[in-house]
């Protein structure tokens, strides 16, 4: 008997497509363990990545700046706010806190209209509390000054800062201020504190400003 005989018969046709099946299995176990592969590299580097991070900590600018702090009061010149600053110098000045007789203090929330000897006051609750602090004080004297800005002639500034001054006078001793106590100076428009040539600088210079003695 030929040998060829024992041998199973395979048709070429089906022993392809038998190969062309094994070698697609090949190729998707191939492709699977190189994503693996890159998976694995992936998440390896990411778990590198974080473990070299520093710690979160605060941005340079809030680390470089200072937390803000209230304004230092300058006690050797006038404050330039509002009746706030007026009530705390004096505050400091009847308690011997370095302040002098010769302080003067603007009561910024005092305002007037050009020409105008009649003051608008924006905080009369702040400027009571003047008047009251001042009134519990009677062995000081009080020299209440006023001031215009730079409109119209000296003739006319000169007696308007003085009527300014009195008009303060006059709402200070309404509230229980010895009006024997207190003095009027007027100053024109000497002495401004802001540019005549601006509306807004005009305005801070119609102004009043009261220094506080000790009686002598």
């Amino acid at each position: 008997m030929d040998k060829r005989t024992d041998k199973k018969f395979v048709d070429p046709v089906v022993d392809q497509q038998i190969i062309k099946q094994k070698k697609g299995k090949g190729i998707w176990w191939l492709l699977l363990a190189i994503i693996i592969i890159i998976l694995a590299i992936w998440f390896s580097t990411q778990r590198n990545n974080n473990d070299a991070a520093p710690a979160p900590s605060s941005s340079p600018s809030a680390m470089s700046q200072p937390a803000e702090q209230p304004a230092a009061t300058d006690n050797s010149t006038p404050p330039a706010a509002d009746s706030d600053n007026a009530l705390t110098a004096l505050q400091h000045y009847y308690a011997g806190e370095g302040n002098d007789d010769s302080q003067w203090i603007d009561l910024d929330q005092v305002s007037f209209a050009t020409g105008n000897a009649t003051p608008s006051v924006t905080d009369e609750q702040s400027l009571n509390q003047v008047a009251t602090l001042i009134s519990q004080h009677p062995d000081h004297n009080i020299v209440v000054r006023g001031f215009t800005d730079s409109t119209g002639t000296e003739a006319i500034n000169q007696p308007l800062s003085g009527q300014r001054a009195n008009a303060i006078k006059d709402w200070l001793t309404q509230r229980g201020v010895d009006g024997s106590k207190i003095t009027i100076d007027g100053q024109g428009a000497d002495h401004a504190v802001a540019n005549n040539d601006t509306a807004q600088g005009r305005d801070q210079n119609r102004r009043v400003a009261i220094q506080v003695k000790a009686a002598q």
